[in-house]
């Protein structure tokens, strides 16, 4: 009898625990959550951002065609004809813009000889210098990694003289690296091998038999696409945004040409675009503005011609901007995408997130210093969704100073409050 009361006892215990383990567990997980809540909303972990001077710029992006003043070249003399300038170089009227050769292989030996001797002279004038030659590493190292991104560029853009140019350069600045860290190189092997390669040809039963010669003077570029005087040069600031169309439209197709070359005559070219009329507003005709391409990290500086003087209403407008520099890369551009930059702000660039308002209504941040909360206080020259730039000023005692930790999250931020 005891003996079943019993069972019956620890059976009835055993059901009252099963009913109270769950509601323990639901227990424990609400005062989980409300601990995690609690110690989350009074232990925030202080996030800072350094404080920098950057620069930064509003701008408009667009697609440009290239105008030129270009003029085709072509040989009318028999035989092979191999171009005896580089590409940008300066050729006056009537100078030799190019050799005639009996035949492909006089051509190939002729300008393989050419190359030797160029490499031959290269070395020797390296090695003749090298004693005095510059001692600043950073700065040598900073053009190496310019040719590394070149020489990239080059590669995903598949261009064969293109790699070759960049690859030729970064050997030359990795040679100089070495002369400047203080190794010593022996060009000896290589300049007795480069005397024996021209030894070797036969010069006389190669040289060129005619040359092609200019008449009128310029800049002369081995790259021709087809598009040279599809845009009146003369015209330019009367093209239409249906002929620009058309012109990039056409540039997109280009491919290299089978031409001589051709000969740019006016120093003066132009980058024609399209763009919104709203997005240049306060730009004005004859303005200095800034063109970053994007596929480069080339900036020109240019010259508004016209576009930016628009009637009411316009809603788009050609803009067309004026350079006067030329060389090898900028003689073959037809079709680039351009970053025009309106304007420049160099400041602070804190993220939104930093930026409180006090009780007068005056923008401002936090940043820590030796665990202490100080308020800045600055002027905001430009504004973005993500982020603001604060004027840099020295001279303000209550401004934000370089390398403040400004505080991007926090809790409770006063000025003068302890963060341990």
């Amino acid at each position: 009898m005891a003996q079943s009361q019993e069972k019956k006892v620890n059976k009835g215990s055993k059901k009252m625990l099963r009913d109270i383990l769950p509601i323990a567990v639901v227990l424990l997980i609400i005062a989980v959550y409300i601990f995690t809540q609690c110690y989350g909303a009074t232990h925030v972990n202080v996030e800072t951002v350094t404080a920098i001077t950057s620069t930064m710029y509003e701008t408009v992006d667009a697609t440009a065609y290239v105008v030129r003043d270009e003029h085709i070249i072509d040989s009318d003399k028999g035989g092979v004809t191999v171009a005896c300038v580089n590409d940008g170089e300066k050729v006056k009227k009537g100078g030799n813009i190019a050799m005639v050769f009996g035949s492909e292989q006089q051509a190939q030996s002729y300008t393989s000889a050419l190359d030797i001797q160029s490499s031959l002279d290269y070395y020797i004038d390296l090695e003749s210098r090298s004693a005095g030659i510059a001692t600043d590493v950073a700065s040598i190292d900073k053009d190496i990694l310019s040719d590394v991104n070149d020489y990239i560029r080059q590669a995903s853009d598949y261009s064969a003289g293109g790699l070759d140019s960049s690859s030729k350069s970064l050997n030359d600045k990795l040679t100089r690296r070495q002369i400047i860290i203080g190794e010593s190189i022996d060009f000896s092997d290589v300049k007795s091998r480069l005397e024996k390669e021209i030894n070797s040809l036969d010069m006389n039963s190669c040289k060129p038999t005619d040359y092609v010669s200019t008449d009128e003077s310029g800049i002369f570029s081995s790259y021709t696409d087809g598009c040279e005087g599809l845009v009146d040069y003369n015209k330019v600031t009367e093209l239409t945004a249906e002929e620009l169309d058309k012109a990039i439209e056409q540039g997109y197709k280009t491919e290299k040409q089978n031409h001589l070359g051709k000969m740019i005559t006016t120093y003066e070219w132009y980058f024609c675009c399209k763009v919104d009329a709203d997005k240049i507003k306060g730009i004005k005709n004859g303005d200095k503005l800034s063109v970053a391409l994007k596929d480069s990290d080339d900036v020109i500086d240019c010259t508004v011609v016209s576009g930016a003087d628009v009637d009411l209403g316009v809603k788009e407008t050609v803009l067309v901007l004026r350079n006067s520099a030329m060389d090898s890369s900028i003689s073959a551009m037809r079709v680039e995408n351009i970053e025009i930059r309106l304007k420049e702000y160099t400041g602070f660039k804190v993220p939104s997130s930093a930026i409180h308002v006090d009780e007068d209504g005056k923008k401002m941040v936090y940043a820590l210093a030796a665990n202490q909360v100080n308020a800045r206080y600055g002027n905001i020259i430009y504004s973005t969704k993500d982020y603001v730039i604060f004027e840099y000023e020295p001279e303000n005692s209550d401004g934000i100073r370089l390398y403040d930790q400004i505080i991007t999250q926090g809790k409770d931020l006063y000025d003068g409050k302890i963060y341990t």
